[in-house]
């Protein structure tokens, strides 16, 4: 029998200004399907048709709900421990709590989720949507030093800036950024007055600023055919050859699509590979010649 008009028992309906996207994700909401196979460039080309743009949505859907399920992990966690949730049966601990119930999370990951989840959360409000996590974790130390809703404020400016100017801002653009302002406003006693030297500066300093790719090597033979430049010591160049290796590597670091895709044994992998080239590089020495040092200070003018 149908329920009449205005029955209590009557299911009540979402307001049509309800976003789906604003729903918490679960399967049932999932629209979106894998395709059978992948469409050819000449299948697609011009603008995104309407179904597109409705798959795209979904998709998008997907990966901000992720993002979010990382901040809500963290406050879900303090709730679990500030009310202590986790003893169980009464004598069950923290630390047996995280082994158990989240496979063996480490206390140290579980507090930094902790301390991350109410910065991401002003930032998703700020922002219009969760940001990477990367880019939380690098505000942080700005947060502390201000406030989180101050914080989510100013990376909001950053980022716009940076859309702006099409420079793609990456987490360790970010850290440089926190630490210059940070830095400007340590002589500061009053914690007020240090908040405001650190935000001042970090509103005169928000402009993108992209690093400047190295140029590219002279041909040998161009530089054989100026007999008046001493050879490039080619230490020098590898120095600079592994500067830019490693701002790479950190740009790498930050692909968060990477990350997703890496399984775990592979990552520890890499690790590996990375630090014995860090222990390779720990024990260089670059030699001199000692006679050309000797024939500087003999050699000279008050010889």
């Amino acid at each position: 029998m149908d329920a009449p008009t205005g029955s209590a028992l009557a299911t009540p309906q979402p307001p049509a200004a309800v976003r789906l996207r604003d729903q918490p994700f679960t399967l049932a909401h999932w629209g979106a399907t894998l395709p059978e196979r992948d469409v050819t460039p000449e299948e697609a080309y011009g603008p995104l048709t309407a179904k597109e743009q409705e798959e795209l949505a979904e998709c998008h859907r997907a990966i901000d709900n992720a993002r979010s399920a990382q901040w809500l992990l963290g406050r879900a966690l303090e709730i679990v421990r500030r009310r202590r949730l986790y003893r169980g049966e009464g004598t069950r601990t923290w630390p047996q709590y995280l082994a158990a119930e989240h496979d063996g999370m480490t206390e140290r990951e579980a507090r930094r989720l902790q301390e991350e989840w109410r910065l991401a959360k002003a930032v998703q409000e700020a922002l219009g949507k969760p940001a990477p996590a990367s880019h939380v974790r690098a505000m942080l130390d700005y947060a502390d030093s201000t406030s989180n809703e101050q914080a989510a404020s100013d990376y909001v400016m950053l980022r716009g800036a940076f859309e702006s100017g099409q420079v793609r801002l990456a987490a360790h653009q970010i850290t440089a950024r926190v630490a210059k302002a940070l830095e400007s406003a340590s002589v500061e006693k009053d914690p007020q007055n240090r908040r405001q030297a650190v935000a001042l500066h970090w509103r005169e300093n928000h402009v993108p600023q992209p690093s400047i790719p190295a140029p590219a090597k002279a041909p040998d033979n161009v530089q054989a055919a100026s007999p008046s430049k001493e050879a490039a010591d080619p230490v020098l160049g590898a120095a600079d050859a592994a500067e830019r290796a490693l701002e790479r590597l950190n740009q790498a670091l930050m692909d968060e699509d990477a990350t997703l895709r890496r399984a775990a044994v592979d990552a520890e992998h890499l690790q590996k590979r990375l630090r014995k080239v860090g222990r390779i590089l720990a024990k260089v020495v670059v030699p001199a010649d000692d006679v050309i040092d000797a024939e500087i200070v003999e050699g000279g003018p008050h010889s």
